[in-house]
């Protein structure tokens, strides 16, 4: 019994150590034909050759867009395939990828990690000329990215200014909801901005800043992502600086949708419902007058004010404040703490009124 715990423990300890490959190593996936590394010889044509066989098929459809023939990203089923050193690549790739504690030999490297092969060559003990393959446009580099990034932010930014142009009337037209809040039109405005397709034209303008059509078909995948709403909730770092103009643009067309008296609120959408629903009742009797939102049966309802005075808040206070005073009057005035019921519910009234007011 002794010796099987002592050779369980042995074999724990054993089980987190690395060790660098013997110089037998030879697992069964490299081939039985595979190169042995040559420390005299330029392997920069056998990866630019690698690299064509891969990011080389491109194909061009009739609107002019480019698009990936086949499969466009770096394996290590094809790496080992190639006329690189089979036990040296592999190694190197175990070494990058062991990092993410993933199983390393099943790990790609799709066109927007070009980089990241680049990084496992230069680990690497043969010679290669590394200028000579990031000028081949077969890798789509970080500056690619920052000149796809930049002229996407030149087009959006010019659909920005369009709003500038726009008079009152206009604006008005543009910003009055048809049957919802104004908050969420707004947003849906902003969206519309900021995923609407590019024209072809304007999607020309970004190929002609690329050399080859490896990297065009690249930069038309990134700027299909564009159009994806989830990809403006987490935007990268080089359109840091346009989504910050975004959040200008919403408060902007807040403000002007008040100041030009189009803004629909929380408390006039449901009086407006409940206006609707009365008419429809013919003269009250029956269900239909109770549908009525309670707000509109009140005809006592406070001002705007007031709702700030419930949450102890000056009328200039921003939406974070009024999510902040509402936590922490909500646990005072809680009647499982000994608050009352009344207070309490008008404290919920006024959180829920300034919710939809404040920004």
């Amino acid at each position: 019994m002794e010796n099987r715990l002592h050779s369980g423990n042995a074999k724990k300890k054993r089980k987190g150590r690395r060790k660098a490959p013997p110089s037998s190593f030879r697992p069964h996936i490299i081939p039985e034909q595979a190169e042995e590394l040559d420390p005299g010889k330029d392997y920069t044509p056998d990866i630019l050759e690698f690299l064509y066989g891969i990011h080389g098929k491109i194909r061009v459809d009739g609107a002019g867009d480019y698009y990936y023939e086949s499969v466009s990203t770096i394996s290590l089923h094809f790496l080992l395939k190639s006329r690189l050193p089979a036990k040296e690549m592999l190694w190197r790739w175990y070494q990058h990828f062991e990092q993410e504690r993933s199983e390393s030999i099943y790990q790609t490297l799709p066109p927007q990690r070009d980089e990241e092969f680049l990084q496992i060559l230069e680990g690497c003990a043969f010679r290669w000329n590394a200028e000579a393959v990031r000028e081949s446009g077969l890798v789509f580099l970080s500056q690619h990215r920052t000149e796809v990034y930049l002229a996407l932010e030149e087009i959006l930014a010019m659909r920005l200014d369009e709003f500038e142009t726009l008079d009152d009337a206009q604006l008005a037209e543009l910003l009055r909801p048809g049957n919802t809040w104004s908050d969420r039109h707004l947003k849906r405005l902003m969206q519309s901005v900021q995923t609407q397709p590019l024209s072809l034209n304007q999607r020309q303008s970004i190929y002609a800043q690329l050399e080859s059509d490896y990297l065009k078909a690249t930069a038309r995948h990134l700027i299909d992502e564009t159009q994806n709403e989830a990809f403006w909730k987490a935007s990268p770092p080089e359109l840091e600086a346009l989504h910050s103009r975004f959040i200008i643009f919403a408060r902007t067309m807040t403000n002007t949708a008040r100041r030009l008296g189009v803004y629909i609120s929380r408390k006039s959408f449901e009086e407006e419902a409940g206006a609707r629903a009365w008419g429809q009742a013919g003269d009250g009797y029956g269900r239909r007058q109770s549908r009525a939102p309670r707000r509109m049966r009140n005809s006592k309802q406070p001002m705007e004010q007031s709702y700030f005075d419930a949450l102890g808040l000056p009328s200039s206070a921003n939406l974070a404040e009024v999510k902040l005073a509402y936590r922490n009057m909500v646990k005072q005035h809680h009647p499982d703490q000994g608050g009352s019921v009344q207070d309490f519910l008008r404290l919920q009234e006024a959180y829920e009124y300034l919710l939809t007011q404040v920004f």
